[in-house]
């Protein structure tokens, strides 16, 4: 599957197992929790609401932590303000009990998709080295830096386990709502079937990752001739057995739990249980230290003394240092750089973008014809990017490099769909000069002349682009395109 399309996918996954997990024993158990008191409603709409958005936030914050490298110990001081914003959001709404759900919750939901998203991390990673070589090249490169290849082969082995256990979870969540006549509606059947089919396509992208350490090993990559066909394929595959399952299951239902007990849970109900209290409880004798040792039992009191100023000093130590972490993060260099950059807007920028893409890929009849950003093209974006921060350029030149680097990244992509390899190396004049070999009319030949030459202008150039210019480049990307 292409790079957008694989990214959105994965991370949508992520989403749906772990909100629809937490969802639906919400609201299995709604009913049995709801009426420990009378007065108290512990689930309700809004603990819906925020385990529903918390799904999408942490899907995203996973991501914005993989792309900015940051350390594992910032998953602790995310989850604790993020729950305290949270709790503050029901305090100000009057739902005083759903922190008692909420808090477990949304702890549980965020490190099940943070352990599911490492996989695809480590899967980026290893796409992201290996993406710059190709059959021999890519064979010996991989025979003497396999730390990557190494790490997500195990995390693949790993994830298996994690998968199956969530899944039993899952199933004894079921047995047990059943059990306590928890209340199955449509809504949280449709769940159900929503979990166990992200599951199973979890396991599927698992098999996939296997299967690219192999080909990559032996010089192979982009393996899959029809690999949007092959995941429509699984998911029929999936829903044909759910139909199957549904028709043989007891009952005709989609989640029917019977078992034999019923008879005897009515022998019960004839039959009221007997308590019998026998149990007898016998307070032990106090101890009166002077008493029994003397009034010189009790130690001095600068012992006392000492006793007393460690044991609030290791209250004070613990404490401060449990301040420090949580506060440390927010005066970093790294924390100030990435808000006065704007990198958050950026990333929904091209988050949106990304969407965008995966829907048109998804629903698009010709894959080849898909212009979904490739890793060299985003490189090479990176690379524009650190360029204009060393050169410290006036925000109107910026902007201009802003917009001439997006439709630059539209010519890498058709580069990389038509085996025009770009590589980090390459000045944007020296890429076209590899087009310019490439393509059979002289008409494209000038183009990519043309968009070469305009691009480098700008780089280099302190004065933008006059508009003719930068409609002459914007024309020459196109008329490449159009093939």
């Amino acid at each position: 599957m292409s790079g957008t399309f694989n990214r959105i996918f994965e991370r949508l996954l992520v989403f749906t197992v772990s909100t629809s997990l937490i969802l639906v024993a919400m609201g299995i158990f709604s009913s049995a929790l709801n009426n420990y008191e009378v007065d108290k409603v512990f689930i309700d709409w809004f603990v819906y609401l925020a385990i529903g958005i918390s799904g999408l936030i942490y899907s995203l914050v996973l991501q914005i932590f993989a792309l900015e490298k940051i350390k594992s110990a910032m998953h602790v001081v995310f989850i604790f303000f993020y729950i305290v914003v949270v709790l503050v959001i029901a305090a100000l709404f009057g739902k005083g009990y759903a922190p008692y759900v909420l808090i477990p919750a949304l702890f549980i939901q965020y490190f099940i998709a943070a352990g599911i998203n490492d996989m695809f991390i480590l899967h980026d990673k290893f796409l992201f080295e290996c993406e710059t070589f190709e059959k021999k090249d890519l064979e010996t490169y991989l025979f003497h830096n396999n730390l990557s290849a190494i790490d997500l082969t195990e995390k693949t082995k790993t994830q298996e386990v994690v998968l199956f256990g969530i899944s039993v979870v899952m199933f004894i969540i079921l047995v047990f709502g059943k059990l306590a006549e928890g209340y199955f509606n449509p809504l949280i059947n449709i769940l159900v079937v929503v979990f166990y089919l992200s599951i199973m396509l979890c396991y599927f992208m698992l098999g996939l990752f296997r299967n690219d350490v192999f080909y990559a090993f032996l010089g192979y990559k982009d393996y899959l001739a029809e690999p949007k066909r092959l995941l429509r394929t699984v998911i029929l595959i999936f829903l044909i057995s759910m139909g199957l399952g549904l028709l043989i299951s007891s009952n005709k239902a989609l989640i029917k739990i019977n078992y034999y007990l019923k008879d005897y849970t009515e022998q019960l109900e004839d039959k009221p249980p007997v308590y019998k209290d026998n149990f007898e409880f016998t307070p032990l004798p106090e101890i009166d230290l002077e008493e029994a040792f003397g009034k010189d039992s009790r130690p001095s009191w600068i012992v006392e003394f000492i006793f007393q100023l460690l044991k609030y000093g290791a209250i004070v130590f613990i404490s401060c240092s449990v301040i420090y972490f949580l506060f440390k993060p927010f005066f970093t260099k790294h924390f100030r750089v990435y808000w006065s950059e704007g990198r958050l807007i950026k990333f929904l920028h091209n988050l949106w973008e990304d969407i965008k893409l995966f829907f048109h890929f998804m629903f698009s009849k010709d894959p080849k014809n898909s212009p979904y950003s490739t890793v060299q093209s985003k490189k090479f974006r990176d690379s524009m990017m650190d360029f204009l921060k060393k050169a410290k350029r006036s925000k109107e030149k910026e902007a201009e490099i802003d917009r001439l680097t997006k439709h630059f990244m539209k010519l890498i992509d058709w580069g990389e769909a038509n085996k025009i390899k770009y590589r980090p190396n390459l000045a944007p004049a020296e890429y076209t000069d590899l087009i310019v070999q490439n393509v059979v009319t002289d008409e494209k030949k000038a183009a990519a002349n043309n968009a070469g030459h305009l691009f480098e202008k700008a780089l280099y150039d302190k004065n933008v682009l006059s508009s003719e210019e930068e409609k002459l480049f914007v024309e020459s990307i196109n008329l490449i395109l159009q093939s």
